[in-house]
């Protein structure tokens, strides 16, 4: 034995030294980042939570197993290197002792370890031989993107497998030859190591053949070790410490606080700042310790990417590449890194590939669609694999060995928006309305109660009915969707009618409420965030908020787990949330007879926000599973696996120009369940959704009686025994069939907005301006606010302000002129303009001239014989009807608003607004300026005038930077808007605005002035 001694000693002195070096390397690296002191913290104050964590995670494999199968295997193949390791501890032992008898000194010949060890073998031959099989399932060569495993690292994947495979056979080759020494004596495990055994019958009783053996077993294992610490199987030393310094218990939730040197910075800090400090991710050396740590605990498995949103929609985005592309790029760079700054100048010098890694951008154009990193230099990632991300957090939730990924998304997103001022165009405005406004709509705070006006029962406001918030049990937090959102305002209105019904006593902010910060923290403009998180906590503290209920699941997340950062501590629940204890506790009690039980089937749609950031699944599908009449369907991916709706991380303002429409993925997995409502609990999935289902109808793949609802307005329709919706059978005043529009079309509660034709869903399937209407509210053609907006446009283009700059509380005071001048005429319009109605996608909203009034002028006598309908289903417009009829332009612009005219224009009620429309806009300062743009006339986008791509479009360009492809023209020539009316059906599958909120003020006018959300 004294030669395997020898050669044994000999491997170990080469392999061992590299092995060494390899981890001082790394070592050094990974301590490189910058500070994270609140990880140590971490793990130091909460050590018990840290131990858990870690017998859970790691030795119980919990998110591993999530996945059955590969869960399983990796279980057993996990578990072999924890037994095993007591194999080589023997191996040692007889290498060193020459002595093939050589046992434990406490198990000796213990037969259950000589089991487990020759069991889990076993188990992880059983193991690899799964993963081979789940690897050419899967093989990327033949799915494609479709693979999990595209773009990992195969080939060292498959070496990985087949190195395992070798120190199994050694093992049993070893031991089977020792047992064959030992065979008929109480030496060895005996018969309880059954495979060692059986092979120890067969194999010749041979001292070369045990020292063969050990040789194998020990060379095995260096040549392994080196490899795993070279390869992206680095995972199985550095996983179990990712895992004991990860955020508790997910880095989900809250996002990670804006950190310099280690510390958090707030406004209050800027000042302060020193050159040197770092704010957010703008190259390798940027990322903490524990990012670094994370990449190098990548294990190329896939699951995030299997899971992402922003990749099953064919975009550049895959969680996986991301972390695998900075690894790579960080572990290429760290020589520079490391070295002492004297020498990295010469380090340079005629080493081309670490210079390239020096001067490579994080973030630029990689000129490849999925390639990340290329060898010419340019970015490590893309702006749009940046960009793309919804913050869903599917990553997150699934990677097992909980890897950060939105974190680094948004700390990268920071330094683009905070140092570089390098983001989306579409942002500009979303940034100025929230900072400006309040809002991310840019409309005006005093109007952020009109969502209440007409319910029965008073909203005490507080600061105006309540002293503080300690007198009543709730603050209802309304929500900057709630308050201007039109689908959302039904929301709002459905759950404070529910909390009054169930004598539950609450208070609302009203027009002294700002935006919670959301959208803007996550599209990395943190001191945006930091500045309405302080107005609002100054609000809470000074009116006492203690408990908070809200309707939005993104103004839920931030206000329960990012807000104790500002210093004050609130019990946050979702309406969901409190509705189901409500009907738990017998407040509320759905009626079991009546219009609210009519038989239907509904499925529920999960917000990330409420569902994967915050774990609140089941209180949402117990309140629908408890209506009378409903049948609940699940959608195959839910709960934990729940697929986003595509409004997240900022992107709700944003417009999709890559790949296929997020929310149109979700919605025909909606549809086809066969459902005919789908359950919402956010006003951002709403809107998604519901435009994803007029997309889906308009071309015949979704069943025209099939709505978006939130499960408010379901549990209240329930409740009052009412209809949640008018349905399609019913047909419309004024019409002799019902219109092919979308779910919510029947959830408006006036005749008119029954009347939007199929063109105008089609239309807003294929794309639309950031306020059309047409998925889920179908605008009232006569809305009587609508009519005096021009001069809120008109002013702010004179100052040079924001298209949106509403002007103080000027909506308030002239909005009761048009309503008293077109209170009495309600349903004329459609009639004598039922044919431009068909055209409402077709016209910027903005375009204020009358010239789509002109050029109808001509056809509009055509449905003339509609009117004999209409008198029979609506006595009231009859006289007017015709008269209008005759006069298509004079009343056109007060009817047809949705078609071509701002939902914001509030121009003095002339009553005889053609010949205005066609003067006043041409008598605007920006009027000229919008003329010069060939833009309008040339737009990809699905609509004419040059409307935005989305909703985020809107707000495209700054005052001194206005891009002609993305702003809305608010006044363009009566020309432009009627040529590219044809353009729809040429619209990218990416684009358009079919998923973006309406945001007319006052479009729901029935809401305004009616009862119940429900009065039909």
């Amino acid at each position: 034995m004294t030669w395997v001694l020898i050669v044994g000693l000999l491997m170990n002195l080469v392999a061992l030294p590299l092995a060494g070096l390899r981890i001082l390397f790394l070592y050094r690296v990974i301590s490189s980042g910058q500070p994270a002191p609140d990880r140590i913290a971490g793990v130091t104050g909460r050590l018990g939570a840290a131990l858990k964590r870690q017998v859970v995670e790691v030795f119980g494999q919990k998110k591993m197993l999530k996945w059955t199968v590969p869960g399983t295997a990796h279980f057993f193949v996990m578990w072999a290197f924890f037994i095993l390791a007591t194999v080589y501890l023997e191996a040692y032992a007889v290498l060193f002792t020459r002595n093939p008898e050589w046992s434990w000194f406490v198990f000796g010949n213990w037969s259950l370890l000589g089991f487990l060890q020759d069991f889990i073998a076993v188990m992880a031959l059983l193991g690899i031989g799964v993963f081979w099989a789940i690897r050419l399932r899967n093989r990327p060569q033949e799915m494609g993107r479709k693979s999990r495993f595209f773009g990992s690292h195969l080939g060292p994947a498959y070496f990985t497998l087949f190195m395992i495979f070798n120190v199994v056979w050694t093992l049993f080759l070893f031991r089977g030859a020792v047992e064959a020494r030992d065979m008929g004596t109480s030496n060895g495990y005996g018969k309880a190591a059954f495979v060692s055994y059986a092979l120890g019958t067969v194999l010749p009783d041979s001292t070369a053949l045990i020292g063969i053996g050990l040789i194998l077993h020990i060379g095995v294992m260096l040549v392994f070790l080196i490899f795993v610490l070279n390869s992206k199987h680095l995972h199985i030393f550095v996983a179990p410490l990712n895992v004991l310094f990860g955020r508790d218990p997910i880095a989900l939730g809250a996002a990670k606080p804006l950190v310099s040197n280690g510390k958090p910075v707030t406004l209050d800090d800027l000042e302060d700042l020193d050159e040197d400090s770092k704010l957010g991710v703008g190259a390798a050396e940027d990322f903490s310790w524990k990012g670094i740590l994370d990449m190098a605990t990548c294990t190329e498995c896939g699951r995030c990417q299997s899971q992402c949103p922003a990749w099953n929609t064919e975009k550049p985005l895959s969680p996986k590449l991301l972390m695998m592309a900075l690894r790579d790029h960080t572990m290429a760079k760290a020589p520079y890194l490391l070295a002492d700054e004297g020498k990295r100048e010469a380090m340079l010098e005629g080493n081309t590939a670490l210079k390239t890694e020096v001067e490579r951008p994080l973030v630029g154009d990689t000129g490849d669609e999925w390639f990340y990193m290329p060898e010419d230099g340019s970015g490590v990632i893309d702006p749009d694999v940046l960009w793309s991300c919804v913050t869903c957090g599917a990553c997150v939730q699934q990677c097992p060995v909980d890897i950060e990924h939105v974190d680094h998304i948004v700390d990268m997103r920071r330094y683009q928006v905070l140092v570089e001022s390098n983001f989306p165009s579409e942002l500009n405005q979303l940034f100025k309305g929230m900072e400006n406004k309040g809002n991310p709509w840019n409309m005006s705070p005093s109007m952020r109660m009109d969502w209440a006006k007409g319910l029965e029962f008073d909203v005490p406001v507080v600061g105006e009915d309540l002293e503080s918030l300690e007198s009543v049990d709730w603050l209802f937090w309304v929500g900057c969707a709630g308050a201007y959102e039109d689908r959302a305002k039904k929301t709002t209105r459905a759950v404070a009618e529910l909390l009054n019904i169930a004598g539950i006593s609450f208070g609302v902010l009203g027009n002294g409420e700002t935006c919670t910060g959301d959208s803007a923290r996550r599209a990395g403009n943190e001191f945006v965030f930091q500045g309405l998180a302080a107005q609002n906590v100054e609000t809470f503290k000074e009116y006492k908020v203690k408990k908070v209920v809200s309707t939005c699941a993104h103004c839920f997340n931030t206000l329960k787990n990012e807000y104790k950062d500002f210093g004050i501590e609130l019990e946050v629940v979702h309406h969901t949330q409190l509705l189901n204890r409500l009907v738990r506790d017998g407040k509320l009690t759905p009626v079991a007879s009546g219009d609210g039980a009519a038989k239907r089937s509904i499925t529920y749609h999960d917000p990330c926000y409420l569902g994967r950031h915050n774990q609140v699944y089941s209180p949402p599908r117990e309140l629908l599973q408890v209506l009378p009449g409903a049948e609940y369907v699940e959608m195959e991916r839910n709960s934990e696996r729940s697929f986003c709706c595509g409004a997240g991380g900022a992107r709700m303002w944003m417009e999709e120009t890559l790949g296929s429409r997020i929310n149109e993925n979700r919605t025909a997995e909606a549809v086809g369940t066969g459902a005919d409502q789908i359950a919402v609990g956010c006003p951002f999935c709403r809107v998604m959704l519901s435009d994803g289902l007029t997309a889906a109808q308009a071309k015949g793949d979704a069943r025209e009686e099939v709505e978006v609802l939130d499960v408010a307005q379901m549990l209240l329709a329930s409740v009052k025994g009412e209809s949640a919706t008018r349905t399609k059978s019913e047909p419309a005043p004024g019409k002799s069939a019902p219109p092919a529009a979308s779910e919510e079309t029947k959830d408006v509660e006036t005749p008119e907005a029954k009347e939007a034709p199929k063109e105008e869903a089609a239309a807003a399937a294929s794309g639309g301006s950031l306020f059309d209407l047409g998925a889920d509210d179908t605008a009232d053609p006569a809305e009587p606010e609508a009519e005096v907006e021009p001069e809120k446009v008109e002013k702010p283009a004179e100052s040079g302000g924001s298209l949106f700059d509403l002007g103080g509380d000027e909506p308030e005071e002239k909005a009761p002129e048009p309503e008293a001048e077109t209170d009495s005429e309600p349903e004329p319009a459609p009639a004598a303009s039922a044919e431009p109605a068909d055209e409402i996608p077709s016209g910027s909203l903005f375009d204020l001239e009358a010239p789509e009034p002109e050029a109808k002028a001509e056809p509009a006598p055509e449905p003339e014989p509609e009117p004999e309908p209409e008198s029979s289903g609506d006595s009231e417009p009859e006289p007017a009807a015709a008269p209008e009829a005759e006069v298509p332009p004079a009343e056109a612009p007060a009817d047809e608003i949705p078609e071509s005219g701002s939902l914001f224009d509030i121009a003095a009620p002339e009553p005889t607004p053609s010949s205005a429309s066609e003067s006043e806009p041409h008598d605007e300062p920006a009027v000229e300026d919008r003329e010069e743009e060939p833009a309008p006339e040339e737009s990809t986008d699905g609509t004419s005038g040059g409307a935005a791509l989305s909703q985020a479009a809107t707000f495209a360009a700054s005052d001194e930077d206005e891009d002609p492809d993305t702003i809305l023209d608010a006044d363009d020539e009566p020309e432009e808007p009627e040529e590219p009316k044809a353009e729809p059906a040429e619209k990218p599958a990416a684009g358009g605005e079919a998923h973006q909120p309406k945001t007319g003020a006052d479009i729901d006018g029935d809401i305004d002035g009616g009862g119940s959300l429900f009065d039909l």
